[in-house]
């Protein structure tokens, strides 16, 4: 195997679509009120250096480590999988493009958590052009990995994005599909049902049918990390192979709008997690060519005695982060479901450990202070 094909290059794009009212009552991907559009940056630092570093304004951070639903961040799997491409003798390269949400805090006290990067570049953040971003950084590096040959994988962190991929995807395909996203509570759905009649019907009111450049020109129909793709894809040239498309409906909705527009000509990878196809996946995946290559992971999280990874097999945590992608170029690039879970679970261990510690320091501070206030009172 040449260098070139020893180097995976990890693009991850950073969103948040913070023009939907109440965005936290919508998403699980996300600490709370106003803070939602933090996750993304959070979790590309999570993979980065094995933390979240942009604090949580008003929030102690204390906690488990784990999500609200059980689960872990799919952030900590993707570490988990690109460390153990690295330990194997890929060079990995990290790029991530922010558009208009906070650009990862990846200082130099932390270099030695990210020596294990070759290449470590993070772009935009808030107020950045978005149209600037897709043709001074996304394009230009994405092009160079095609042509130097490197396993590309083009991921994406949008919370609240899936409002709008249904939306699309409704519009394209003509199935009335699910508003669901990374969420399965009741309230939060009904929440999402509510919004996207709300859109559908603004839309509708002046359009008969999909218009890409009509809902590309309103902020209330698309969020940041559609217009990219539709972006890339329009100015792609045409010599040369398109990434791996690591994600779900995030990605399958401006590819099928890209192609419907006729600005996409060639076949595409999209590789996700099986959680992804079951439900309306599967029927909005009928809708590429035969070309197409939609792939899913095969490894069965239930193979792991962590409850955290489990609850993946429930349909509670779907996608995110590119950890379908990883999953598949894992298992294609030759690893076993007993290999792969290893990594997921000694990934999880260093986090949940992290998180140990904090608690721990956390509490001997409280203890100290009590026993302080304790002698004072006495004295």
């Amino acid at each position: 195997m040449d260098n070139m094909m020893k180097t995976i290059c990890f693009n991850i794009l950073n969103g948040a679509a913070t023009q939907l009212p109440s965005l936290h009552q919508l998403s699980d991907a996300g600490v709370g009120q106003n803070l939602m559009h933090l996750t993304p940056t959070r979790d590309t630092e999570l993979i980065v250096c094995g933390q979240s570093q942009t604090p949580l304004p008003g929030i102690q951070s204390s906690g488990n480590g784990l999500l609200p639903n059980r689960g872990v961040s799919p952030a900590v799997l993707t570490r988990g999988l690109l460390r153990m491409f690295h330990q194997a003798g890929y060079q990995i390269e990290f790029n991530s493009f922010n558009f208009n949400v906070p650009k990862p805090q990846v200082t130099e006290a932390l270099a030695p958590e990210q020596e294990w990067l070759t290449v470590n570049q993070h772009f935009g953040g808030i107020n950045s052009n978005g149209e600037q971003l897709v043709s001074e950084h996304l394009l230009p590096i994405l092009t160079s990995q095609a042509e130097r040959g490197c396993i590309s994988i083009l991921a994406e962190c949008g919370v609240g994005g899936t409002t709008f991929s249904t939306f699309w995807l409704r519009l394209l395909t003509g199935l009335r599909l699910s508003p669901a996203g990374s969420t399965v509570d009741k309230d939060k759905l009904a929440s999402k049902s509510q919004i996207l009649a709300d859109i559908e019907q603004q839309y509708l009111a002046q359009n008969q049918q999909f218009e890409l450049d009509t809902i590309l020109a309103n902020s209330l129909f698309h969020d940041d990390i559609q217009k990219a793709i539709c972006a890339l894809v329009r100015q792609w040239p045409s010599s040369l192979p398109l990434p791996h498309f690591a994600g779900g409906m995030m990605f399958v909705a401006p590819l099928l709008a890209s192609r419907q527009a006729k600005h996409l000509n060639q076949a595409v990878k999209i590789s996700t997690t099986r959680w992804v196809l079951q439900g309306d996946g599967f029927h909005v995946l009928q809708h590429f060519k035969n070309e197409d290559e939609i792939q899913a992971n095969a490894t069965s999280f239930n193979a792991s005695t962590f409850e955290c990874l489990n609850v993946y097999e429930q349909g509670i945590v779907v996608e995110g982060c590119g950890l379908g992608g990883c999953l598949v170029i894992a298992e294609a690039l030759g690893w076993n479901e007993q290999q792969i879970i290893a990594s997921l679970e000694q990934a999880v261990q260093c986090h949940l450990n992290h998180f140990n510690y904090k608690n721990n320091l956390i509490e001997e501070s409280l203890l100290l202070e009590a026993n302080l206030l304790a002698e004072r009172n006495i004295a």
